[in-house]
């Protein structure tokens, strides 16, 4: 994909701007990674500089029109956090691509925004305060790691291990769990498991995790249709009342909770599952990253807590 993604920077180069017009946003992709939050701030003007959406997909065709093997999808095109820029994010495949141009001096960038300065990490700080799953650590710890979870992506799966250990191997700090279950069209039960084990966590916070990773182990077996049924399974094998955690499953109450924490990833720019914040820094993927350097930088933000 690192083709179409050099493709995609070029053809935004000579993107023209359009007339004013201010798009809604779509909702959620239906894929593993998740549609970001809106910009934090949008620039004065920026909405008289947006182009819409038909326009920028007729671009799409006319650059990658000839090949019939190349398909996308677009999913947003908005202010950026950055004034004078748009914001345009592309989904290819299982890839996605952001492009951030500028119309008055048609150049872009194809990337992703990192927080950068002195104190990068305080913004998303302050809204993790906000981080109210069901957690284990120290009621006052050093810092706070947060991880925003689908129980049906595989790459969670693999990365909940790692991440308990990471919190064992650090008793100093808090390990908290969000739901971020992303669109049925992607991850069919993903919402119904994070209603279940978002009823887990608020009956016993201890069979939570045993909960949880029952559900990881057993993804390959849980299907839509049946997903009731091994949900409440699992939770008896926790240690859990299933009919008490399917009857607050169903609870309105329960939605709005699930929600409240996609709205909390989503107001951290979360793209996708699973996304940890160490002491407010971002770590996509962690899974991926070496144990060591994991371990480093958890350390690395220790040392840095409240300075």
């Amino acid at each position: 994909m690192k083709t179409i993604t050099t493709f995609l920077a070029l053809f935004f180069l000579t993107l023209v701007a359009a007339p004013a017009q201010t798009t809604a946003p779509n909702k959620r992709p239906a894929a593993s990674p998740a549609k970001p939050a809106a910009a934090a701030a949008k620039p004065a003007g920026a909405e008289s500089k947006l182009p819409s959406k038909e326009e920028v997909e007729a671009s799409l065709k006319r650059s990658f029109g000839y090949d019939t093997s190349i398909s996308w999808k677009l999913l947003d095109v908005r202010p950026s956090a950055i004034p004078g820029l748009v914001e345009v994010l592309v989904q290819f495949g299982q890839d996605f691509s952001r492009v951030y141009y500028s119309p008055e001096t048609q150049q872009a960038i194809v990337g992703n925004l990192i927080p950068f300065g002195p104190n990068p990490y305080a913004p998303a700080r302050a809204t993790l305060q906000a981080a109210d799953g069901p957690a284990r650590g120290p009621q006052t710890p050093v810092i706070i790691m947060v991880e925003f979870s689908d129980l049906e992506c595989p790459h969670c799966k693999a990365a909940q291990p790692i991440l308990e250990k990471l919190a064992g191997d650090f008793p100093q700090v808090k390990y908290i769990f969000q739901q971020y279950p992303l669109p049925a069209t992607m991850h069919p039960w993903a919402m119904k498991a994070a209603l279940y084990s978002d009823c887990a966590g608020h009956a016993n916070s201890q069979a939570f995790w045993k909960y949880i990773d029952s559900i990881f182990e057993n993804q390959g077996s849980i299907a839509l249709a049946t997903a009731d049924d091994k949900l409440k399974e699992l939770a008896t094998a926790a240690g859990l009342d299933a009919q008490k955690i399917a009857a607050c499953a169903a609870l309105p109450e329960t939605e709005a909770r699930v929600k409240k924490s996609m709205e909390l990833g989503q107001s951290l720019n979360v793209t996708a599952t699973p996304t940890v914040f160490i002491n407010g820094r971002s770590v996509p993927g962690p899974a991926n990253i070496p144990y060591d350097q994991l371990k480093a930088l958890m350390q690395f933000e220790i040392d840095h807590a409240g300075k």
